[in-house]
């Protein structure tokens, strides 16, 4: 996926402001010429999503643009390099001038599942934070168990029997606690024995005696007797360049829900009570983080890690870094991605099992592991919100899923108390209220950033958010629509931040000449204009008459050009335009084509 002209300005902003580079995006100065990326490039491609090269910033440099010499040369190097790849990767550029200096951006696709993973130099190779690092060869055998998988169908490892176990390894409170909500919660299971109950929610194996890897994890009295890497390892991690050892080093044993409780108390042991600041400005005390939270997290990442043979000694880790909480679980995301998570289409159970079991099962405190509606990390988002701090970060490896928690407010006092000069009601939402006080400190947000911070939230909340603070006279709108960006009114600009995004102007594609539309637009322009296909599509309705020029369709419709471009070429990519001419050329024109 290219970035837009706006995206790409806000990545160079976040990468000034960060200070190094992130587990999707490489930096090199490329000062001396093509540097060496295949380890990058294999990275990228065994990623579920790729990733982004990016030449011509200097990093040392506060990630200056300092521009590359030849850029058809280096992309032409760094096609050469995916090609020695296996197998190799796909790659897509783009030249863009960045405060007038020319950068090479390099978008590396991830390869689908059936030709994971790929290597270099025999070895494989997988991102970790802004590095590569190689594989294990367990890590390798989970890359190959996906692509079976993507061929054939998801084994449901959860119900696979668990030798040497039965009924007798289970815990006798947790199993009739279980039993009792199955009959409470199912006319059909009413009448039904205890064991039967057990075999028909697959607690225990069908025509078996033994326990499903589910009903050993979730009900077992000691789980890790019979597969030791069903637990939890935590660790307070300091920071690396100081000298303090690791603290409160613990291995978490139990079933499901005592992991759960006793890692809830964990979290709890190692976090403060912070003062935090209401919107009328006033403090009070609040955990560091909101428990919450925290608690969704956890169980996610217990319920949700992967159970296959190839994850055998990989536990959930969580560590509690100076400014981050971290969260990780064996396996990746199955069936959706990460920008999915907290949407209505963002949710598939890894373990429908053992996640049908666990809907059922309280935790030692009384709490149920899971509500199972499919909300919780839309629930997580909204809680962090109303706590003014960032949202999640979610990183799918692949082989790993990490969950990223900063241990920061968003809005600082200075902050609230500029907030409350400004909107003495209060009628300004949590949205917002965090929009504008970023905005303060060097900020932009597009459409599209607004909905990833704030998943879930559609296209028009996002703009009506973004305006609402326009109308209001604390932000201001830049650049048109397809690379609209919004950024503080000058005068409330914070000292010291930067007055305007990055300059950014695409001028070449797969080394042509850009044309419009592009083949990569920001969202904003995407959802203000992404008109279905149906008959009250003015454009497709006028398109169904006669031959039409863009300019006559932009007059006919009332649409501004970059909106009839746009759709023109979602037209285009779904078979359905007859073109005479072509994208650029003067005096094109277009039809419909039936879908009959």
């Amino acid at each position: 996926m290219f970035l837009s002209e706006v995206a790409l300005s806000e990545l160079v902003n976040e990468l000034r402001r960060h200070g190094r580079d992130f587990t999707d995006v490489e930096v090199k100065r490329a000062s001396a010429g093509l540097p060496h990326l295949n380890e990058t490039l294999c990275a990228f491609a065994n990623m579920p999503e790729g990733g982004t090269i990016i030449l011509g910033l200097d990093e040392s440099d506060g990630f200056s643009a300092v521009g590359v010499g030849d850029p058809a040369a280096l992309e032409a190097g760094i096609a050469a390099q995916a090609r020695a790849l296996t197998p190799p990767a796909h790659v897509r550029f783009a030249e863009a001038l960045v405060e007038g200096a020319t950068l090479v951006v390099a978008s590396v696709a991830g390869l689908p599942l059936r030709d994971k993973p790929c290597r270099y130099a025999g070895s494989a190779y997988l991102r970790q934070s802004d590095g590569d690092y190689v594989m294990s060869e367990q890590e390798v055998r989970q890359l190959t168990e996906q692509a079976i998988i993507a061929q054939g169908g998801r084994p449901r490892y959860d119900a696979e029997p668990v030798d040497g176990t039965s009924i007798r390894d289970l815990d006798p409170q947790l199993m009739a606690g279980f039993v009792a909500a199955a009959r409470a919660t199912s006319r059909r299971l009413s009448t039904q024995s205890d064991e039967d109950i057990l075999h028909l929610r697959n607690v225990i194996a069908l025509d078996d005696q033994r326990l499903t890897m589910a009903g050993l994890y979730a009900l077992g009295s000691y789980p890790q007797r019979f597969v030791p890497s069903l637990s939890i390892t935590a660790a307070v991690q300091p920071d690396p360049r100081s000298s303090d050892r690791t603290r409160d080093l613990v291995h978490l044993d139990g079933p499901l829900p005592d992991l759960l409780d006793a890692a809830m108390q964990w979290v709890e042991r190692n976090t403060r009570t912070t003062i935090r600041y209401g919107t009328n400005g006033h403090a009070y005390n609040r955990s560091e983080i909101p428990m919450a939270a925290v608690r969704e997290l956890i169980a996610n990442a217990l319920v949700h890690r992967d159970l296959g043979p190839h994850t055998f000694g990989k536990r959930v880790e969580i560590r509690l870094k100076d400014d981050t909480l971290v969260i990780s679980n064996p396996g990746g995301l199955w069936g959706i991605s990460a920008q999915q998570l907290g949407t209505p289409r963002g949710k598939a159970a890894v373990n429908e099992y053992l996640y049908d079991l666990c809907k059922l099962i309280q935790t030692p405190s009384r709490t149920r592991v899971i509500e199972g509606e499919g909300g919780g990390i839309s629930e997580v988002r909204t809680a962090l919100r109303h706590a003014n701090m960032p949202a999640p970060q979610f990183l799918d490896y692949g082989v790993a899923f990490t969950v990223l928690v900063p241990r920061s407010s968003l809005i600082d006092p200075a902050d609230l108390e500029w907030l409350s000069s400004h909107d003495p009601a209060g009628t300004l939402s949590d949205v917002q209220r965090q929009i504008v006080a970023s905005m303060r400190h060097g900020q932009f947000w597009t459409n599209s950033l607004v909905r990833q911070e704030f998943s879930p939230i559609d296209s028009l909340d996002a703009r009506a958010a973004l305006q609402g603070l326009v109308d209001r006279g604390l932000a201001e709108s830049i650049g048109e629509k397809g690379g609209r960006a919004y950024a503080i009114s000058p005068q409330f600009r914070a000292a010291g931040t930067a007055e305007t995004l990055p300059r950014v102007d695409i001028v070449r594609v797969d080394g042509q000449p850009r044309q419009d539309p592009l083949p990569y637009l920001d969202d904003d322009i995407a959802d203000s204009t992404a008109i279905p296909a149906t008959s009250d599509d003015p454009i497709l309705d006028a398109l169904q008459q006669r031959w039409w020029a863009a300019k006559e369709l932009a007059q006919q419709t009332g649409l501004s050009l970059p909106q009839v471009r746009y759709r023109l070429n979602r037209l285009k990519a779904a078979g359905r335009l007859d073109i005479r001419g072509g994208w650029g050329v003067k005096g094109t024109t277009y039809r419909a084509i039936s879908s009959d």
